[in-house]
């Protein structure tokens, strides 16, 4: 009988363990899974919320809207005004090329767990994670065989900024627009834009590369160039000067 009753214990114990065992795996794993569906849809939230931002921001350089706010739910995540990243632009045309000022621009960034991040940089939004991403939304850009207009969105303010919390607004406030560069004389060789010291060049050489520009890149810097080999009727370059702040 204690042989038995020492058998059944061992058993009990050894069923007891399996189902705990069992429970702490599913647990895990299910906690990770939760973990993982939660932040991949804080982040599907937060690109619908810069979507909108592209949008209210368009208002603004777009349709001259004195100014808009994008309302974005943060959790634990953070957005911040990032490095200046600094554009310019070149139009080489019958009399020689035109050069602009180096206008510079502050990228809106929205930082996720794992390093996941959105980017609102030069009127584009770009969604980043692993060392790779993809564009969610163009520039405004417009470019044929005929007719290039490039339009430089300049968020601009004196310092960077942070926040965290439940929800901040973004708010734009337009400063001045102005035409840098314009002609229709149907002499225009060449367009080029260069970007410097944006961590997202090869995001951006996939988008001018797929407009028709031929693109070379350097650590955060990016040249690109569009010549379609015959003279452009129209060309214009227009700056929008946007102050940008972030309230909680």
């Amino acid at each position: 009988m204690s042989e038995r009753a020492v058998s059944e214990v061992v058993s009990y114990v050894l069923v007891f363990g399996l189902v705990v065992s069992a429970v702490g795996i599913i647990s895990v794993s299910g906690l990770s899974t939760l973990q993982d569906a939660r932040t991949a849809e804080q982040m599907d939230n937060a690109e619908r919320a810069f979507d909108v931002l592209a949008d209210n921001l368009a208002d603004i350089h777009r349709r001259d809207a004195p100014s808009r706010a994008t309302e974005i739910s943060l959790g634990e995540a953070q957005l911040e005004t990032g490095e200046n990243v600094t554009m310019l632009v070149n139009v080489t045309d019958s009399s020689g090329t035109w050069r602009s000022p180096e206008w510079r621009l502050r990228p809106i960034i929205y930082r996720g767990a794992e390093d996941r991040q959105l980017v609102y940089e030069a009127g584009a939004v770009f969604r980043t994670a692993d060392g790779g991403g993809i564009r969610v939304h163009d520039p405004p850009l417009v470019v044929s065989e005929e007719r290039v207009l490039v339009s430089v969105v300049g968020l601009n303010r004196p310092d960077r900024q942070a926040l965290g919390g439940s929800t901040v607004l973004v708010r734009g406030r337009r400063q001045a627009t102005s035409v840098a560069y314009n002609t229709t004389a149907d002499d225009v060789d060449s367009v080029t834009v260069r970007l410097r010291g944006t961590p997202r060049t090869e995001l951006w050489r996939a988008y001018f590369e797929g407009a028709g520009f031929t693109c070379a890149s350097s650590g955060d810097d990016i040249e690109c160039t569009y010549q379609p080999g015959n003279d452009i009727d129209q060309v214009y370059v227009v700056y929008h000067d946007i102050a940008v702040d972030i309230e909680s």
